[in-house]
């Protein structure tokens, strides 16, 4: 049976599902910003004077009584105040008198409003509802809070235990679930990681997150603590008095330097459950210091256990993309441990990540001196090839399985440690599967799953957690494939709560496709899937550390030109694959290899500095062929392979026509040309001819579209000297359209003689005209264009963004409200080839934020990202910023706003 896909509803500020572990996880995060990089951390609270504090409620909704919909979130509201430990309050009220209509605006009012059409929400559903807060970043106060819901995906359920059904085209959930977390945000609380917490940063399909745990009180009292000095509240018991602080350092055990943000984690030795289960993030010091300190806050009186966990989306719920301000962008090269005390070292073989020295708490007093030694493993690589984890889980049933491909590149001897992946159940029991096994490879290319290496029958993996499959296998024999496979029990009739399930990248494979997840049934028949990276990793551990290979090259890509298929990568660095520097220029070249059909072959090679192969003639478009990049140092090591581009996918019958001097030339009126973005990296290039007065329009337009992975076409015109004379694109879920009326010609020629334009047509993340993005192999591939070219009776038109050719050009295409992504696009003209290109980002004080790009450009038209961090690699606040780009005296600014 093919294997389905289903989506976990998510509800969050910014940021995807990241992955709770199997055991009690970590913590509350407060939010955190900074003015500039350079500035200390402040984090965001209201001020005494601001309490109780006011908050208009806009209740009119699709759904249920606008009555109801206030009185629930006023209840949301009176669970935050009812915290003993924390002098927190709110005056939720339904708006009127001379209060402004809530909305999502600076306006001085705190509102909460829901939002019926979905103006606020990009198209697909994925997020149920956000909160903004502007923050003060001076000291931190903030100052405006607004929250809106999102009522045209999602339904607004009030029963419980169970949920109301959603009508159709809308998911159900819990709305005092739902408000009550967006208001843990308002009130200064990011994520938390500890699963079944209000604060984490997914919505379960019922009523559990109506209510608060230890770790979200905590949060909140440590913002808002309730002491006798203070003068405590009626009922209220002094936070700070009753309970106690864990405080120290984390450094790294490659080099000694502070890890900026790893998740520290206290375990009640007493109660090690999520009830009891609390943390901080370190890094908050790191920023002003340097030391990695840390301080864990709100801990009841006890024996502890403390570790550390990277924010990498793996091993806990909250991770890099769930936390925002200078906790994005986090250190993750680092694995989870506890504190071993006297034991503490940078060597994960002597210091055992599993054995931890006891920290006693008491109440009003600071337990020191916790510091942490990343342990490093020399020799041991990780086969990770997926990237970030999204609220989407996979299934397959009737006894069939899903299996993900290893192709370890190393020299035997060699061990296979262990095989991790993370699984997923509705109800919380543990998520039962068939078998789960190790096999070899068949002729076929499938597992050859009658002859399993390593079988477990059945298997019984964590409800929401990391599976740890500890293998100790050693290999002798070199190119030898694994497979681990999952075998899926029946589906009987309605989808049961208990039926198993596997996390996968799948939303927006931001690293790319690796081709290595499949399905396969007992009989002998499955393939590889396309539209998705099974997270499922392999751990090896390699005879000699020094028989670790470099680092793999990323962003590999492949375009067809007319004679040749042209492969482009970024050459590795010069890492090792455990983690360790390598001697500087360490890559001796880069192998085009491709799975032809079978095994990996090796098809052309690249020099240490090139970034590009060509292989000519261009490879048949039948069979389809999948194709990547490996790395070879000077040791004659082989790194993993890259993530791959599929050749002969969905190609459309206008290849080659992979650059302007190759254009399909096209008769216009064209109207609904089926065309696809295949392979990964693809650039389409069109051409027509218009005169003088007449008017251009093209526009490209997705197919098929369903939130995952979709396309994000964007469309350049560029003119007969291949000057960029008009852009669009579709970052703001639009398709791009181009609309342009063609000029006189410059100089003192008044030919009225048709001229050619070019147009190019390609997905924005991973093209040529995106360096710092990776191809991706979307599902489905398909678009069509629409090109025409009219003399109107009337006045001229320009559509779209229109660029002078002889002048430079700079201009601001983004972003998406509820994405903190920004796109510009810049030309340079022919006379200015080569010139030098600053675009730094400002913010409103014209303190300097990043720098995009600082290098000589071609003339023509490209294409910068701007991520929504800093220079450090951390997440801006939600705001107003500025871009500016030089090139010699010519300046430009362009205004962008980024939202979370």
């Amino acid at each position: 049976m093919k294997p389905t896909r289903f989506s976990i509803v998510a509800a969050f500020v910014c940021g995807a599902l990241a992955l709770a572990i199997a055991h009690p996880a970590a913590a509350f995060v407060r939010i955190a910003r900074q003015a500039s990089p350079t500035s200390p951390v402040v984090q965001a609270h209201w001020l005494d004077t601001d309490l109780p504090l006011p908050i208009a409620i806009d209740g009119t909704n699709s759904d249920i009584p606008t009555a109801m919909a206030v009185s629930i979130v006023q209840t949301s509201a009176q669970t935050w105040q009812d915290i003993n430990t924390s002098y927190f309050t709110a005056d939720a009220h339904a708006w009127g008198g001379t209060e402004l209509p809530p909305a999502l605006a600076f306006d001085g009012q705190n509102s909460v409003f829901f939002d019926v059409a979905g103006v606020n929400f990009p198209p697909g559903g994925t997020v149920i509802a956000f909160t903004r807060s502007v923050i003060e970043l001076t000291a931190g106060q903030t100052l405006d809070a607004d929250l809106v819901y999102n009522d045209r995906d999602f339904y607004s359920s009030t029963t419980s235990p169970a949920l109301t059904p959603a009508p159709a085209g809308q998911t159900s959930v819990d709305l005092q679930a739902v408000i009550t977390h967006e208001l843990g945000h308002a009130f200064g609380l990011d994520h938390t990681s500890v699963a079944g917490c209000t604060m984490v940063p997914f919505i379960s399909n019922d009523t559990t997150q109506r209510t608060l745990e230890l770790d979200d009180r905590a949060g909140n009292s440590t913002i808002y603590p309730e002491s006798a000095a203070r003068g405590l509240s009626p009922g209220a018991i002094d936070f700070a008095a009753t309970t106690g602080t864990v405080s120290g350092t984390v450094v790294s055990g490659y080099n000694g330097s502070a890890i900026f943000c790893a998740h520290v984690e206290a375990y009640s030795l007493l109660a090690p459950t999520p009830d009891h289960t609390i943390s901080a993030i370190s890094g908050e010091l790191t920023l002003r210091n340097g030391h990695g300190e840390f301080t864990i806050h709100g801990l009841p009186p006890g024996p502890y256990a403390i570790a550390i966990v990277p924010l990498d989306g793996v091993h806990t719920v909250a991770a890099d993309d769930n936390i925002g301000g200078p906790y994005n962008g986090i250190d993750t090269n680092f694995e989870p441990e506890f504190w071993n005390g006297a034991g503490e070292s940078g060597n994960g073989f002597n210091d055992n990540p599993n054995l931890y020295t006891q920290v006693d708490v008491n109440a009003g007093a600071n337990s020191g001196g916790v510091d942490f030694i990343t342990n490093t493993y020399p020799g041991r690589v990780i086969i990770a090839q997926y990237g970030a984890f999204e609220n989407i889980v996979t299934f397959t049933n009737n006894n069939n399985y899903l299996a993900v491909r290893f192709d370890p590149p190393f020299d035997p001897p060699y061990t296979i440690s262990d095989i991790q992946f993370p699984s997923f159940t509705f109800n919380g029991v543990p998520a039962t599967f068939v078998s789960a096994g190790l096999y070899p490879m068949k002729s076929n290319g499938l597992p050859d799953l009658a002859n399993p290496i390593v079988k477990a029958t059945p298997f019984v993996g964590s409800p929401n957690g990391i599976n740890i499959a500890t293998l100790n296998l050693p290999v002798t024999q070199a190119g030898q494939t694994f497979f681990w496979a999952l075998q899926f029990p029946p589906q009987p009739g309605s989808f049961p709560n208990n039926f198993p399930f596997v996390r996968m990248d799948f939303t927006s494979l931001e690293k790319g496709l690796y081709a290595n997840s499949y399905s396969a049934t007992a009989a002998g028949g499955g393939g590889v899937l396309i539209d998705r990276n099974i997270a499922v990793s392999m751990t090896c551990q390699l005879a000699s550390p020094d028989m670790a290979p470099i680092v793999e090259a990323t962003q590999f890509g492949a375009n067809r030109r007319a004679t040749n298929t042209e492969f482009s990568y970024t050459p590795p660095g010069d890492t090792r694959a455990d983690g360790f520097a390598l001697p500087n220029n360490s890559l001796d070249h880069v192998d085009l290899i491709e799975r032809a059909p079978i095994s990996w072959s090796t098809m052309a090679s690249g020099g240490a500095g090139a970034s590009k192969i060509t292989v000519s003639p261009s490879p048949a478009a039948t069979p389809a062929t999948i194709w990547a990049a490996q790395a070879v140092d000077k040791s004659g090591h082989r790194s993993l392979q890259s993530s791959v581009s599929i050749l002969g996918l969905s190609e459309d019958a206008d290849e080659p026509n992979g650059r302007s001097n190759e254009a399909t030339v096209l008769t216009t009126p064209v109207v609904n040309r089926a065309e696809t973005y295949s392979p990964a990296g693809d650039q389409d290039w069109y051409s027509l001819t218009a005169k003088v007065g007449d008017v251009i329009e093209a526009s490209a337009n997705a197919t098929g579209l369903d939130g995952r992975n979709d396309l994000d076409l964007v469309m350049f015109l560029l003119d007969t000297n291949g000057d960029l004379v008009a852009f669009n694109d579709d970052f703001t879920g639009l398709n791009p359209k181009i609309t342009y009326t063609v000029p006189p010609p410059s100089g003192n020629s008044a030919s009225k003689a048709a001229r050619k334009f070019s147009i190019l047509v390609t997905d924005f993340r991973g093209s040529a005209l995106n360096p710092t993005g990776t191809p991706r192999v979307v599902v489905p591939q398909t678009y069509v264009l629409n090109a025409k070219v009219t003399t109107p009776a009337l006045a001229a038109r320009i559509g779209g963004r229109t660029i002078n050719p002889d002048e430079f050009f700079f201009a601001n295409s983004g972003p998406n409200p509820a994405n903190p992504v920004a796109k510009f696009v810049f030309s340079v003209p022919r006379s200015a080839d080569g010139q030098n290109v600053r675009i730094n980002v400002f913010d409103v004080k014209g303190r300097l934020v990043r720098t995009l790009i600082d290098a000589n450009a071609a003339a023509g038209p490209h294409t910068i990202l701007w991520d929504g961090h800093d220079r450090d690699g951390r997440s801006v606040a939600s705001g107003t910023y500025f871009a500016r780009m030089e090139a010699g005296s010519w300046r430009q600014d362009a205004r962008v706003t980024i939202l979370k």
